[in-house]
């Protein structure tokens, strides 16, 4: 835990509020603020890892192509967050649990 905590007030649709209740029942006992702060967490190393991947395709790297030519399913997720974009939450994102 970290030295420091601050609460935050934010808002957040309904269906991401029923996601967020349902991912602290199922993993974190419950506990509103744990599956919150996983949340953060898991959202700071997605951004560490799209930051790491824009930075190797400048560099002049690429994933190598599938057996069958066909993009690989981590170059697809991570060239998605390429463009800098803010990533938007569909009402079927509730259910990904």
């Amino acid at each position: 835990m970290a030295d420091k905590t601050v609460v935050l007030n934010i808002r957040v649709s309904e269906p991401q509020a029923r996601w967020l209740r349902k991912l602290a029942e199922t993993q974190h006992s419950g506990n509103l603020s744990a599956a919150a702060r996983q949340t953060l967490t898991d959202s700071w190393m997605l951004r560490r890892c799209r930051e790491e991947y824009n930075r190797l395709r400048a560099e002049g790297f690429s994933f190598p192509r599938d057996d069958d030519g066909s993009t690989l399913g981590i170059e697809f997720f991570l060239s998605s967050f390429a463009a800098k974009s803010e990533t938007r939450w569909d009402a079927e994102d509730a259910e990904w649990l």
